[in-house]
């Protein structure tokens, strides 16, 4: 629930007024607004829990604490019946007095006791200090801005932005990342000067001294075992799971969730209806052979939900700058729009949703994750200078049509997809464990962005913002899930998630993000994860007990937006030539217009990373569009 902002200044009344009003999408419920010497903040309410009580800010007894929060405690009943006990008085049943009361006791170790999502500001009058913090993975969002004596922060950038002395300019030097990852990885934006609160950290603000430091709260332990047997992880991952959907269905308006026809989505909807009677489920479809809405439609029948469906179509390519502006942090793909509508449809029925999201996370169920095992198999066997002389080069002769078979995507993988298969498997044993993974998830590898850079942008084209892994332990499939934590899953999956279901002020909640899964996930043997061929062993597992043996089965269906369905149509055709106009794209000085238009023109191939690399451009074009240029794009 919620938006959150506030600055450190005199008190500035119309400012305060103008960041609510960005963010009024976030809480259209109520504000509140705090004011105590040099620090001001406030809040949109999206009322959830304790409809009547729960508005902030909320103090604690004596109100030398008052909190501003974004987020849901889920276990806030059993942290308040523990507060109660050692002597706390509460005034109301919210779960946002509980986070007053468990900083008075227990200080910035309070974050060790919540179990949710969040992200909040705690000020202490006492001392005039601001204790900021974002939940363990990332699903609430928290920007800030310090420069110049200047401290704002906000849940979404467009509240800082309302401040006079910040500039309204592109992060050139996250360009680069963005190309190649499709997002901006943390603590980096596209704003200059703007940036996020990575997940599992704190900030600490000493707001007389205007210096602030911060910290990892909390990160994920590599295990190398011993283990222990099997049957004791598929027990308490059955308790823990079921716990965690009970959990997150805590809340005074109803719930309903998103419903694919995938084990995820899936499983977490049949939890649901242990506790709730005739939920509402929502799916979406772009009305093509890829679509899953009708095992959707079949499982919502099976388990008796209220069941509604919504399709992406080409004239909802005029959303696009809308859908940007709530973003601010653009994804460049355009299955953005699938999310705004998802959340659009659900928004009209209930107020919060539950996902399967994070599974893929912790039990390895991406695509990516077997070719990356299956290629560090591959080595142990394999000399280097046979894989470079040989393997290589004969993968390079395979023609397209039979690799296109092993594309895992029904889009067609074409000669560039060929290309770019062919040279992972060649530089592999010359790469680090994030490097390959970047590679192989990376839109446009290093020569194609310096391919498209114009003269002058050549040299932003590097590779320096791939840190080494940050842990060298562990199993060789949990060190590459740790990785996606750091960047992948807050950054884009999170995100995306967030911003369009907050647009539309529904409440989104992740029970495989519950962090005591997240934990056990990486304790566990790797093949509870990946057993053989079949991924997410152990939630297959639980599946059994909770779903008909056809969703069980049912291997991962990439969710991906059809763009080979869409691209040749007039009102994408204006798209493209309203972004990537020539004259446009010289002007703003990144792009090389004739490598743009040779892109362009190899959309007609239909292959499938032409079509991804070239709306990415167009993505980026609208970004600067609406916040730099600050067009009136709808």
């Amino acid at each position: 629930m919620c938006g959150i902002f506030g600055f450190t200044g005199r008190e500035n009344t119309a400012l305060l007024r103008r960041m609510a009003d960005a963010i009024r999408h976030r809480g259209p419920d109520g504000e509140g607004f705090y004011h105590h010497g040099s620090f001001s903040m406030g809040m949109r309410r999206l009322s959830i829990i304790d409809l009547e009580g729960g508005a902030q800010p909320i103090y604690n007894e004596d109100q030398s604490l008052a909190i501003c929060y974004n987020g849901e405690i889920y276990n806030y009943v059993e942290l308040a019946a523990e507060l109660t006990a050692k002597g706390h008085v509460f005034r109301t049943h919210s779960d946002t007095e509980v986070i007053v009361h468990a900083y008075e006791e227990y200080g910035e170790a309070c974050l060790d006791k919540l179990n949710g999502m969040f992200a909040f500001a705690l000020y202490d009058s006492r001392n005039e200090t601001v204790f900021m913090a974002r939940d363990r993975t990332g699903q609430k969002p928290l920007y800030y801005y310090h420069k110049n004596g200047r401290f704002l922060f906000g849940s979404e950038a467009k509240a800082i932005l309302e401040h006079e002395a910040v500039e309204r300019a592109c992060n050139v030097a996250a360009i680069d990342p963005y190309l190649s990852l499709r997002y901006v990885p943390q603590p980096q934006t596209l704003f200059q000067d703007i940036f996020v609160l990575p997940a599992a950290h704190k900030l600490r603000l000493d707001v007389r001294k205007n210096e602030i430091r911060v910290d990892r709260y909390w990160d994920i332990r590599m295990h190398e075992g011993p283990y222990r047997p099997d049957a004791e992880y598929h027990e308490e991952f059955e308790h823990l799971f079921l716990d965690a959907v009970r959990l997150t269905m805590r809340s005074d308006v109803p719930v309903g969730a998103y419903l694919s026809g995938g084990i995820d989505s899936s499983i977490v909807a049949a939890a649901m209806t242990r506790y709730a009677d005739k939920i509402n489920t929502f799916s979406i479809g772009f009305n093509s052979p890829i679509d899953e809405t009708g095992q959707s439609r079949a499982l919502a029948a099976r388990l008796g939900t209220n069941h509604h469906e919504v399709n992406v179509t080409v004239d909802d390519f005029d959303l696009l700058p809308k859908v940007l502006w709530h973003m601010e942090r653009p994804v460049g793909d355009v299955l953005l729009l699938a999310y705004y509508k998802l959340a659009e449809e659900t928004s009209k029925t209930v107020k919060v949703v539950l996902g399967g999201d994070g599974a893929d996370e912790n039990y390895a169920g991406y695509s990516f994750h077997k070719i990356i095992r299956w290629t560090e198999t591959y080595r142990k066997f394999m000399p280097k200078f046979l894989n470079k002389g040989a393997v290589a080069p004969l993968l390079d002769a395979v023609p397209v049509w039979l690799l296109d078979k092993a594309f895992i995507y029904p889009a067609y993988l074409g000669k560039k997809g060929k290309a770019k298969t062919v040279d992972y498997l060649r530089q592999y044993y010359d790469r680090n464990l994030h490097e390959n993974y970047v590679a192989l998830k990376a839109l446009w590898d290093l020569d194609e962005r310096r391919f498209v850079y114009a003269d002058g942008f050549k040299e932003q084209a590097r590779e320096s913002w791939i840190t080494p892994p940050r842990t060298t332990t562990g199993p060789f499939l949990d060190r590459l899930l740790h990785l996606q934590f750091d960047d992948w899953l807050q950054d884009n999956l999170l995100h995306r998630q967030d911003a369009n279901t907050m647009a539309h002020s529904v409440e989104l909640r992740i029970p495989f993000l519950d962090h005591r899964l997240v934990e056990q996930a990486f304790n566990m043997p790797p093949h509870l994860k990946v057993n053989r061929l079949t991924d997410k062993f152990i939630e297959r597992e639980l599946g059994k007990k909770l779903l008909p043996p056809e969703n069980v089965k049912r291997s991962k269906n990439p969710f991906y937006f059809p763009l080979e369905n869409f691209h040749k149509n007039p009102k994408v055709q204006d798209l493209l030539k309203l972004t990537l106009d020539p004259e446009r794209i010289r002007k703003r000085g990144y792009f090389d217009p004739k490598a743009v238009q040779f892109l362009v023109d190899k959309m007609a191939t239909g292959e499938f990373l032409y079509l991804k690399q070239v709306l990415s451009l167009v993505i980026l074009e609208l970004w600067h569009m609406v916040f730099i240029d600050r067009e009136k794009m709808w």
